[in-house]
């Protein structure tokens, strides 16, 4: 995805919100001049808006491993409230008469479970949503595309995760793609950072037994920048599935030459321009690369 100027200020106030609180105003100016360069270096209409991220938080990683350390017990309250719901949820893909309305059932409900928002979290994600959509009520996040077809016959998947909590409700799509014969990589951030899915939450909900090996990435994970092994693994799989907006930014209308599956909520005004999704609502979309 490129970016439209109202990237350049959401990259900016993402990381300096997140990093900033515990230091002192030098420290904080500091850092502000150090994101700005970066930005004014980096960000061109001809770039990959994740890729703009990624250099930014590559620039103040010192910074990012000491202030995401403060998320760690937002991280576990989210898996908590997630693990509470995690029996209804999986129940509802169940309840589907077909294979395909199993696996769009549980498309559907890891995308719903999107629900972080861009500015630093206050406290734990809550899944109601989640919860309207397991009981029926309100609307179905936006489907445009075929998923199951491009999923089904599918023998190696990789699942780009988000956030932690949320990434037990995509432990139930895992599910659907282990009955449909797919053999599954997880991609999930090193630790610490915010409150992204590490290991330790992947862990949390049995993930790494679901899947056949388990990836880690520092920052955001860009195709050809993220370190051989995750290329070899992104360019040998047959279907992406990405979760959440920095996977989207970095893959969507990229040419990739992947199918890939997108599970978000749309959050701001580029991606709703972009994706043609009204802002704050949920969609279900296939790019075939």
């Amino acid at each position: 995805m490129k970016p439209l100027a109202e990237c350049a200020p959401c990259i900016l106030e993402w990381t300096f919100g997140r990093t900033a609180p515990s230091l002192d105003e030098n420290q904080r100016i500091r850092l502000m001049r150090t994101l700005l360069g970066v930005l004014h270096d980096e960000f061109t209409l001809d770039q990959n808006v994740a890729l703009i991220a990624k250099r930014t938080l590559d620039a103040v990683h010192s910074r990012v491993m000491i202030a995401a350390t403060v998320y760690d017990e937002i991280k576990k309250m989210s898996n908590a409230a997630a693990r509470t719901l995690l029996p209804k949820a999986r129940r509802f893909v169940q309840g589907g008469k077909t294979e395909r309305e199993r696996f769009e059932r549980a498309c559907y409900l890891a995308s719903t479970a999107n629900v972080s928002p861009i500015a630093a979290p206050s406290g734990a994600l809550e899944f109601s949503c989640v919860e309207d959509l397991i009981v029926g009520r309100g609307s179905l996040p936006r489907l445009r595309g075929d998923v199951y077809e491009a999923a089904r016959n599918k023998r190696r998947v990789l699942f780009l995760f988000d956030n932690a909590g949320e990434i037990g409700f995509d432990s139930l799509l895992i599910e659907q793609l282990k009955v449909m014969g797919a053999s599954v990589t997880l991609v999930l951030k090193e630790a610490p950072f915010f409150e992204d899915a590490t290991f330790q939450d992947a862990a949390y909900f049995g993930l790494e037994k679901l899947s056949e090996r388990v990836l880690s990435v520092k920052t955001v994970f860009v195709p050809d920048r993220s370190g051989s092994v995750l290329n070899d693994a992104f360019r040998e799989s047959d279907l992406v599935i990405a979760k959440g907006t920095f996977n989207f930014e970095c893959l969507y209308e990229e040419n990739f030459g992947k199918p890939t599956i997108f599970l978000l909520k749309s959050k701001c005004g580029p991606i709703s321009k972009i994706s043609g999704v009204d802002q704050s609502n949920f969609f279900v979309r296939l790019e075939n690369g």
